[in-house]
């Protein structure tokens, strides 16, 4: 591995062969950036992630979440905490309307007019 330079464009990489099986290839050209690396995790198993950058942002994918280890015990922990009881749906209640019964009021305007409500 190495490191190429033409003009605004580059290359590089570098594995170093040991037991930590690190390594790493990038790639640029224009404001844009692509590559990858790996390693080897605490529980020994090789971890990669290809990513790219430019004007939308940093993107990764790959191995970008917890280790397989981690995860597996979270799921027996999620596995063995309570659940909550499952309950039947329950109907909405009918509206209830119940309207306060007002006496007809009579009441003498100006001119001798009447209005009721």
């Amino acid at each position: 591995m190495g490191m190429n330079i033409a003009g605004a464009a580059y290359n590089f990489g570098y594995n170093t062969g040991d037991a930590g099986g690190h390594s790493r290839m990038e790639s640029g050209s224009g404001g844009a950036v692509a590559g990858s690396y790996s390693y080897i995790d605490a529980n020994g198993d090789r971890r990669t992630v290809q990513y790219s950058a430019g004007p939308g942002g940093y993107q990764a994918s790959g191995d970008v979440g917890v280790d397989r280890r981690t995860a597996a015990a979270a799921a027996a922990l999620a596995a063995m905490a309570p659940k909550a009881p499952v309950q039947a749906p329950v109907a909405p209640a009918a509206p209830w309307y119940n309207p306060v019964p007002v006496a007809p009021a009579f009441v003498s305007g100006p001119g001798g007019y009447m209005a009721k409500w």
